[in-house]
């Protein structure tokens, strides 16, 4: 029974219904920022695995063919901004130390990302001695640097193109 003057709160008034909806929006929104922030903290270390992966297959490379003289010097010069030469067939020929050095060196660059394009790289997929270009193959804008001390030090640097195009870099010290 309703008295008269006094009111009965029945439900939700539409003010706190906006207040609902207001808080689980500020929710929603903060759990995808989280989410954005997860997918490309996982990218990058995604992409620094790879550059690791293939600064490490470069000093193996060395070390296997440690030429004549300082090990690795072969291979000592190569910087970023170099492009890939034009490389002997060392796996269906017999070469040198030298040209094992060439073969080594074009093949990684091609593998880093960065010299897709290139007439070498794109021979060397011709003559399937590197995978077909799929998706993204290596890095974004993925180059490679070799250094070779008079001590057979080597210093191997790989950088890329983090998330936003923030360049990142990794350098690998190892001796020959």
């Amino acid at each position: 029974m309703n008295l008269p003057g006094k009111r009965i709160n029945r439900g939700f008034s539409m003010i706190e219904l906006l207040v609902a909806v207001l808080v689980m929006g500020i929710g929603v929104l903060g759990v995808t920022g989280l989410q954005m922030v997860s997918l490309q903290n996982n990218r990058d270390a995604l992409l620094r695995t790879e550059a690791l992966q293939m600064a490490y297959d470069i000093l193996d490379r060395i070390r296997v063919n440690p030429g004549a003289g300082v090990a690795g010097a072969d291979y000592d010069g190569i910087g970023f901004d170099d492009s890939p030469s034009a490389p002997s067939d060392c796996v269906a020929n017999n070469c040198s130390a030298a040209q094992i050095a060439a073969f080594d060196v074009a093949m990684w660059q091609c593998a880093l990302g960065g010299h897709n394009e290139d007439d070498v790289c794109v021979d060397l997929r011709d003559d399937e001695l590197l995978p077909e270009i799929t998706a993204q193959p290596g890095l974004p804008d993925g180059v490679g640097q070799i250094a070779v001390d008079g001590a057979g030090a080597i210093t191997v640097s790989v950088r890329w193109s983090g998330f936003g195009d923030v360049q990142q870099t990794i350098n690998l010290d190892s001796q020959g």
